[in-house]
């Protein structure tokens, strides 16, 4: 028999370790994604949980570096600065695929008009990421409550090859302009952005809104268009069979290779099909502004990548430019001065009060980061 004061000091000890457990989990608010990938619901993700996470986020992600990603590091990681604005995740393609939802970001304040769009297209190879991506990089113009902002989800391509990236990309969209009145956007003042794959995508959705061929009948509105006023190449491959010219981490004319991957094919003995998802493709003089921001140091989508495009663009006579990230690698840019040559470029394609930023170098390091 346990003596009754021992008993006492044991569930006490226990009550006390349960309560200091019961408030790190209440602490803790994760990301939708986290508890999408948490299956065993203990809080931590760990081996297979982890798959799919881009190294540069999980570095972020992991601060204590012990390889797993705690619910409280996730929430440290993507705690709002301020709850000036409400998440919505909608389903744009009329079904019920995870993979074919945005997640809408709307100013908790009432508006009096209608607001400018901007649209966030996720990393990740096309073969992994996830729309929860865009919570960083969109925060801030939502919570300005001057924008409506939407983060799009689409096929990977273990589902889909090519073009139904693209094809999803457009459906969300069509699906937000049908319903601008509804959601207070301003269908004439769209602006879409994306990083490494997303790039791709934002490059290949800034230069197609004219070509009814690439629209897909994917979702119930059709009618509708899928043009944008600007666009941004955060790193983004342009031209699928030169990758390869350039120095670089990946065999990208690999049968394996993200590219091949995507066309479902060697990129370099399908070429017809390759060169339909190069957005060089596409290019004409009625395209929007459209710029690239690329690091010079990047060894998995080289920095020649957004010279071939930045080049085509200007033939053709599109506002563009170049931003050089001096020493910058495949994103995790540190320089705030980036953040603010970004937001120029929404002010010019949205007000036309800015002139379209010129070409630039800048370094990945400000002063003030580089201490």
């Amino acid at each position: 028999m346990i003596p009754a004061n021992t008993l006492c000091k044991t569930t006490l000890w226990l009550l006390l370790v349960l309560t200091v457990h019961s408030n790190q989990i209440i602490a803790a608010a994760p990301s939708q994604e986290f508890q999408r990938r948490d299956k065993d619901r203990n809080g931590v993700l760990t081996g297979s949980e982890l798959n799919g996470i881009p190294a540069g986020l999980f570095k972020q992600l992991d601060s204590n570096a012990d390889g797993k990603i705690s619910a409280v590091e996730d929430e440290r990681h993507f705690r709002r600065r301020s709850t000036n604005y409400t998440v919505t995740e909608l389903q744009y393609a009329d079904n019920d695929n995870p993979r074919q939802s945005l997640d809408l970001y709307q100013p908790n304040k009432p508006s009096k008009s209608k607001l400018p769009l901007i649209l966030f297209i996720h990393g990740g190879a096309w073969r992994s990421g996830s729309k929860t991506a865009g919570r960083q990089p969109l925060e801030s113009y939502v919570n300005s409550g001057d924008y409506v902002c939407a983060s799009i989800g689409y096929r990977l391509s273990q589902e889909a090859t090519w073009p139904a990236q693209l094809h999803d990309c457009k459906a969300a969209i069509r699906f937000l302009y049908a319903h601008a009145d509804k959601y207070q956007i301003d269908p004439t003042k769209t602006i879409v952005i994306g990083t490494s794959a997303g790039g791709h995508l934002a490059s290949m959705v800034s230069v197609t809104g004219n070509n009814p061929t690439m629209e897909g009948k994917l979702g119930k509105h059709l009618d509708q268009h899928s043009r944008v006023t600007g666009g941004i190449s955060y790193f983004g491959p342009t031209d699928f069979q030169k990758m390869d010219d350039f120095p670089s981490n990946i065999e990208h004319n690999a049968a394996n290779s993200p590219e091949s991957q995507l066309i479902g094919a060697p990129i370099q003995q399908v070429p017809a099909r390759t060169q339909a998802a190069n957005s060089i493709t596409y290019i004409d003089e009625d395209d929007p502004p459209l710029i690239c921001i690329h690091g010079s140091h990047d060894r998995l989508v080289p920095f020649n990548q957004s010279i071939l495009l930045y080049n085509a663009l200007k033939k053709a006579g599109v506002p563009t430019a170049l931003i050089k990230i001096l020493d910058g690698g495949h994103g995790n840019f540190r320089n705030p001065q980036i953040h603010r040559v970004e937001k120029e470029f929404l002010e010019h394609c949205i007000s036309g009060d800015r002139p379209i930023p010129k070409n630039t170098t800048l370094p990945n390091t400000s002063k003030t980061t580089a201490k």
